[in-house]
């Protein structure tokens, strides 16, 4: 059933924090896993982090229309759980899992054939070998993961979000110790005073086989809690897959012109050299750590103003509520990277110069920081009023008519190199803030209605 709340602002966020906290937490799980593989692999060579790291990058951008289908649910499992349909949101569910596993397999097999442009875009050989070892060894998990995503937001919808952060914690567990295993062989034993077992140097392709190894451990977790809430009967009729990719595919393709503008701006980084791109890894890992917390607050948002949208009554104050605390989670971030930039990336390098240009970047983390929080969580807002189409084409003018080509302005004809990149795309998140947080300030004005 829908989480209570006094019906005052103090008490609004009061009940969004109590449901986004283990969800940010469990948001932060996941993202720390690709902080753990940065370490390991930063600690071997820059070419094999640069390696993973495009590899990474190019198969999140070819699961991310996956990934957008299965948050998707979150209006239909909201809405439903608000009205006090509880079977609704489980027909919603299983629907949303065949969808996303059927993509699963088409897509990466697109992601694949893009590994192959790398080269010819000027990335050195060494890094494409190793951004391919990490691509092929990495697909398995990634299916693993949008099942993981369609499990945990039905969870949440019913205001179950510990099993996500359970699940997230154990993965991250299992995957340090499976990482530095198959990363770095035998000087990981030493590390720990075992004598060497003969365990060979995997790299990237390790990096990717413990990534996979630790999405079983999610999905066993979050499913096995899914079971347990699931409703004991189901009376409503099954959801036809074309309302769920109605709704997720919007999702999904702002997700993948967001993500697929960072992905080509990594990719064009990659000519910079491999120092350089191990610099925009971990600032950009540190900053994606920050934006999970966010998006665990855009996740609770959703709830909260789907579960208003089923009961009939105002999204406005939930809305803006989880817009606020978004805003402020993340300006803990700009603080972070402002004061302490360097601190954070000797956490993951030794290398002078990888440190000398993460730091440079992590000072324009800071900025953006505040409109990244605004834009993921007015995203959520607009989801869970099952509002996805605008988000959707205000994401490509944003991201793709002004960030992107301000990027690629000032890192090359201008010469600003990757610093000029990220300050081309802060533009386009700036852009996409205003966009997104005007428009639930004009729609949540009037009463909206379910979707169907």
């Amino acid at each position: 059933m829908p989480l209570d709340s006094d019906d005052t602002l103090g008490g609004e966020v009061r009940t969004l924090v109590r449901l986004a906290w283990p969800i940010s937490l469990a948001q932060l799980g996941l993202i720390a896993m690709g902080l753990v593989d940065t370490a390991v692999l930063g600690r071997v060579s820059p070419t094999e982090l640069a390696g993973a790291a495009l590899g990474r990058s190019i198969g999140f951008a070819a699961i991310t229309v996956a990934l957008g289908v299965s948050t998707g649910l979150e209006p239909l499992a909201a809405q439903a759980i608000g009205a006090g349909e509880p079977d609704r949101a489980w027909q919603a569910l299983k629907t949303t899992v065949r969808a996303v596993l059927g993509l699963w397999a088409p897509l990466m097999v697109l992601g694949y054939f893009v590994t192959f442009l790398l080269a010819p875009m000027g990335v050195g050989p060494a890094i494409v070998s190793r951004a391919r070892d990490y691509y092929v060894t990495q697909t398995p998990g990634l299916g693993l993961t949008v099942g993981f995503l369609a499990g945990k937001t039905f969870l949440q919808a019913h205001g179950r979000t510990r099993p996500a952060l359970v699940a997230s914690l154990v993965a991250n567990l299992v995957n340090f110790v499976v990482c530095n295993l198959l990363v770095r062989g035998d000087d990981a034993l030493v590390d720990v005073g075992l004598a060497p077992r003969g365990l060979p140097r995997l790299g990237a392709w390790g990096a990717g086989i413990a990534f996979s190894i630790a999405e079983v451990v999610l999905v066993l977790v979050v499913f096995g809690a899914v079971w347990i809430y699931r409703p004991k009967r189901i009376e409503s009729p099954a959801i036809p897959a074309g309302t769920v990719l109605r709704l997720g595919l919007p999702v999904g393709l702002q997700m993948l012109a967001e993500y697929g503008v960072f992905t080509l701006a990594g990719l064009l980084i990659g000519r910079f050299g491999a120092e350089t791109v191990s610099a925009h890894q971990i600032a950009l890992g540190l900053a994606s750590f920050m934006y999970m917390g966010a998006l665990g607050v855009s996740g609770a948002t959703a709830v909260r103003v789907g579960h208003a949208v089923g009961a009939g009554t105002s999204v406005r104050r939930r809305g803006m509520v989880g817009i606020a605390v978004g805003a402020a989670f993340m300006s803990l971030g700009a603080l972070a990277f402002a004061l302490m930039p360097t601190v954070l990336m000797r956490v993951f390098t030794v290398e002078p110069d990888v440190i000398a240009l993460g730091t440079r970047l992590l000072y324009i983390a800071a900025f953006f920081q505040l409109f990244d929080g605004v834009q993921t969580v007015a995203g959520g807002a607009l989801r869970g009023a099952g509002d996805v189409r605008f988000a959707f084409v205000a994401t490509i003018a944003a991201h793709w008519a002004i960030g992107f080509p301000l990027a690629f302005a000032f890192a090359f004809p201008l010469g600003y190199g990757v610093r000029g990149m990220w300050w081309g795309l802060t533009a386009g998140l700036v852009a996409i803030a205003v966009a997104l947080a005007g428009r639930f300030s004009v729609i949540s004005k009037r009463t909206i209605a379910r979707v169907a």
